[in-house]
């Protein structure tokens, strides 16, 4: 991986030297681009197994062949692509051209955007492949993720043909939103915390957390996961760290954390953040119009809306629900994407059910679960911004559906955890 990124940003610094003294057009944006398709196809070839090549080179082919629809095919309309895309490109390239403030554009995906226009100018294919091979990486280090758990090769294959072949998730990696991006700064993050929960080692979860926050500059919506592996120290207290005395440096490690957020607030918690520097308490949990749900109950807020939260967060899983269809566009919807989060999450829960894995280990991969999608469910209110956020989520819930139904993770629990008084490991 790390090759290929040295590729790309070679080609982003030649260009940047060239590009005032050659005009380049649309012919060397093109030639950028096959230069990147042929490297990241040499990577997969060189990196897979057989087994495995052909589902993730084939999830690439599809994706780079949006690529080209959404780009040069108006007549044939892409999912989600569109009023964002279209935003992030054009104030990007006008920023990169000194013609538009850099804080007024939205969200941090727009600098990033517009460090590379800067430095090449306006080559947006180059630009969105990116986004495609952010994915390829992402499921190279899900596939890391899983081979380190001793995953059954079954569970793998279910797992990758999902995160490869998934209509929203094709469609997410194409165009030219944060989300690719995202979603691999988290799958990097969740191998790290994965080395971690297998081997222990304050370096893994030092940037199994580091990860995740970066991820936070894209979308505050990913505080989840920082949430969720301070639970994991508190949860999952492992016998390296107890004999090495770790503990301390974990705790201080911790107290930097949260002091380098809240100093940051309005970097990482914009989501959380009033327009007047204040944290929001009261929380709009329903919408009206359109493919909004739980429109009746729009308005409650505090205490009442905390008391909905199993609500919110089932609608934010799988609508559009049956009984808000407005056509064969929502009924595509639930068949291609709600179902699949209903069978990953319906897989994990029977198959914790059925474990023999320590309850606290139980008890941490559903909080987990929980505890992420509380955050998202309640920054959505439609349909159609629910499938889009909730693809950030799925790395996470293709490990746990994972972890939680493989046999190899009681032997592991034996070996990796200490045994509380009284508690079975197996």
């Amino acid at each position: 991986m790390l090759f290929i990124l040295a590729l790309f940003l070679m080609e982003i610094l030649v260009t940047y030297m060239i590009k005032d003294f050659i005009p380049l057009g649309d012919a060397y944006g093109m030639l950028m681009l096959l230069v990147s398709i042929v490297a990241i196809s040499l990577y997969l070839y060189r990196t897979l197994e057989r087994e495995w090549l052909a589902i993730i080179f084939i999830g690439f082919v599809v994706r780079v062949f949006v690529l080209f629809i959404d780009l040069y095919i108006p007549s044939i309309t892409i999912f989600s692509s569109g009023t964002d895309t279209e935003y992030f490109h054009e104030v990007s390239l006008l920023i990169a051209n000194g013609m538009y403030p850099l804080e007024d554009g939205a969200t941090n995906y727009v600098p990033f955007l517009s460090a590379i226009y800067y430095m090449i100018g306006d080559q947006r294919p180059f630009v969105q492949f990116l986004n495609v091979a952010f994915w390829v990486f992402s499921a190279i280090y899900l596939l890391k993720a899983m081979i380190h758990l001793k995953t059954d090769k079954k569970l793998m294959f279910i797992s990758l043909l999902i995160f490869s072949a998934m209509p929203n998730s094709i469609f997410m990696s194409s165009i030219l939103l944060r989300e690719s991006l995202i979603i691999f700064l988290i799958t990097v993050s969740l191998y790290f915390f994965v080395r971690w929960f297998t081997d222990g080692g304050f370096f893994h979860f030092l940037l199994a957390v580091v990860l995740a926050l970066t991820s936070m500059l894209f979308h505050s919506g990913m505080i989840g996961f920082v949430a969720a592996y301070v639970l994991a120290f508190l949860f999952l207290s492992t016998k390296t760290s107890k004999k090495s005395g770790q503990t301390v440096l974990y705790l201080l490690f911790f107290a930097a954390l949260f002091a380098f957020i809240f100093l940051n607030a309005e970097m990482f918690l914009g989501k959380f953040i009033s327009p007047e520097g204040k944290v929001i308490t009261e929380v709009e949990i329903g919408g009206e119009g359109g493919s909004m749900y739980l429109a009746s109950l729009n308005g409650l807020t505090g205490v009442a809306a905390i008391l909905v939260a199993p609500i919110k967060m089932f609608y934010f899983m799988f609508s559009p629900l049956p009984l808000d269809w407005r056509g064969l566009g929502d009924i595509v919807s639930f068949l291609f994407d709600s179902s699949i989060y209903l069978f990953l999450v319906g897989a994990t829960v029977l198959g914790l059910l059925k474990s023999d894995m320590p309850i606290r280990n139980k008890v941490f991969i559903a909080l987990f679960l929980v505890v992420t999608v509380f955050v998202y469910s309640y920054g959505t209110q439609s349909a159609g911004t629910a499938m889009r956020h909730r693809n950030k989520i799925i790395p996470l819930l293709l490990i746990t559906f994972t972890m939680s139904n493989t046999k190899q993770l009681l032997t592991l629990a034996n070996i990796r955890w200490k045994q509380k008084k009284g508690e079975r490991i197996a």
